[in-house]
């Protein structure tokens, strides 16, 4: 029985792992698209401007990141941890942001076009002239978001009261 469970244990624990020479590329070279750092520890270091188009980064821990510009575009980064980055002017455009924990980011200039947004906490968090286009946010929170000039363009469903 031991031994059953020690093999589930490894198993669950390679479906969920980063690839280590793609976390490499990303800390020498400060780009890393279509990479699979699923369930990274990239807590507090600096992505600022780099490309991280396409990436697997389900389960990872981004808080305290620094990551001006950075382009999450076409990004899963479900159960991704935000808390605290410093993410002004990244790009989400058509990332999949499911159960995403964005409390106390700051978010401002953000662009969430055509995100996928189910149950992201964006409490606390400053998303001021971000943009959000073709979006579904029913399911996240906004308590204490500062949403200031925050754009909500055709067809996002969803929107906090606040800004109504």
């Amino acid at each position: 029985m031991r031994e059953v469970v020690l093999l589930l244990t490894i198993c669950s624990n390679m479906l969920f792992a980063f690839n280590s020479n793609d976390l490499k590329k990303l800390k020498e070279e400060g780009d890393c698209p279509m990479c699979d750092l699923s369930s990274a520890d990239l807590r507090g270091i600096d992505l600022s401007m780099s490309d991280l188009n396409d990436a697997n980064l389900t389960h990872a821990d981004l808080s305290n990141t620094l990551a001006h510009k950075a382009d999450f575009s076409h990004a899963d980064l479900s159960y991704a941890t935000f808390t605290g980055a410093n993410i002004k002017g990244a790009s989400f455009v058509h990332a999949i942001l499911l159960n995403v924990d964005f409390t106390g980011a700051r978010i401002w200039k953000g662009n969430f076009s055509h995100a996928k947004i189910d149950s992201c906490d964006f409490n606390e968090s400053a998303l001021g002239s971000a943009i959000f286009d073709e979006n579904n946010l029913t399911n996240s929170t906004f308590n204490g978001a500062i949403l200031y000039k925050t754009i909500f363009r055709k067809n996002v469903i969803g929107i906090p009261e606040s800004v109504r």
